[in-house]
């Protein structure tokens, strides 16, 4: 009875008189669900809030997750920064957690069926990845060969990094070759048409050049990032 009202006063947000810890900020329940009960082994996992909304980013904090496992060959296998909790994929079951999410990204899957039954959100701040620059590197018409920036600018110098290379091969008469430390990528001679490439470059001297006619090449220096 006392575990029963605990639980109830953590999810209005209040504590048990002569209990232990401070008042939560974020107590709000969310609901892990596998399968179904018309359907206990279907192919469904879930998270949502207390609306019935799906869960894709919370506030920091402490919450009270309850799990309804209907699924005796599935289960809901929640981690993440700081958490790692799992029901039995053989048993159908029913639980409470109560978790505390740290900024970062966390993930709930079923372990017996990791590919199709997946799911996550994110906490707090989440620092995004930088944004892949881009290059177009061109061959052709007749025999010229380059590595422009975006912006149109021949590149002579460029940052280490990951980069998006857009390929326009205009002639059937050479290819691009792209050669660096770790890169070495290239079009077909015959070919024409446009692809493209993402590469890491790293620090050193990038070449690239058309294996039918060797004298058609360039190059750019590739150093660390200010």
């Amino acid at each position: 009875m006392r575990f029963f009202l605990v639980a109830c006063l953590a999810v209005a947000g209040l504590a048990l008189p002569g209990a232990a810890g401070a008042h939560v900020a974020v107590t709000q329940p969310l609901l892990a669900t596998v399968g179904s009960a018309s359907a206990p082994d279907a192919f469904q996992i879930s998270l949502t809030d207390s609306t019935g909304a799906k869960v894709t980013h919370v506030d920091p904090g402490q919450y009270t997750i309850m799990v309804h496992d209907y699924a005796t060959f599935h289960n809901f296998h929640l981690t993440g920064p700081g958490v790692d909790q799992t029901t039995e994929v053989e048993t159908a079951s029913t639980a409470t957690w109560v978790v505390t999410f740290t900024d970062g990204t966390y993930r709930f899957r079923c372990d017996a069926h990791p590919t199709s039954m997946l799911g996550s959100f994110t906490s707090g701040t989440v620092v995004a990845p930088p944004p892949v620059k881009k290059l177009v590197a061109q061959v052709g018409p007749k025999r010229t060969i380059s590595v422009k920036t975006a912006a149109g600018a021949r590149v002579k110098r460029l940052n280490a990094g990951k980069y998006k290379v857009t390929v326009k091969d205009l002639t059937k008469a050479d290819n691009l070759h792209l050669i660096a430390a770790g890169v070495n990528r290239k079009t077909g001679v015959r070919f024409r048409g446009t692809t493209t490439w993402t590469v890491t470059f790293r620090i050193g001297t990038a070449r690239y050049r058309s294996d039918a006619h060797r004298a058609l090449r360039g190059s750019f220096a590739v150093v660390s990032a200010p």
